[in-house]
């Protein structure tokens, strides 16, 4: 039998004294929607809500979850987009033509990809720029 959870994000009513987590939620058009998903797949949609951030009814309880700072998101696809191609740091580097160091850096979130640079990346991992970029 399927569990039922809703999933709620809403916009901001000019709160103050939001944590920079909570303003970065509240600033973003948000909308609610209401899923029957089987209940093992309940983690999976949790662990999804807190990447995104915003609020999640389980059994009756809100959970606020702030969203996934950018630079974080940015790094953390492109690593798991490598992971999932099976490449190492090495073989990505050079099929994007940049030095492993670069790569690495980027997964750490110690260096920017260019976009020209994320171009090139999303046709090696087979995904969008967008996925490379922050968003505006």
């Amino acid at each position: 039998m399927p569990t039922v959870i809703q999933y709620t994000k809403k916009a901001s009513q000019g709160k103050e004294n939001l944590s920079q987590d909570e303003d970065a939620m509240n600033s973003q058009s948000l909308m609610t929607a209401q899923l029957s998903i089987p209940a093992e797949n309940l983690e999976i949609v949790a662990t999804l809500v807190a990447k995104l951030g915003g609020e999640l009814m389980v059994d009756d309880e809100l959970v606020v979850v702030p969203p996934m700072p950018e630079e974080e998101r940015i790094s953390r696809m492109l690593r798991g987009l490598r992971l999932r191609a099976e490449m190492t740091q090495k073989e990505l580097a050079a099929a994007i033509g940049v030095p492993q160091s670069h790569v690495s850096e980027y997964e750490k979130n110690k260096r920017a990809i260019p976009r020209g640079k994320a171009k090139e990346l999303a046709k090696v991992l087979k995904t969008v720029p967008s996925n490379f970029l922050p968003r505006d």
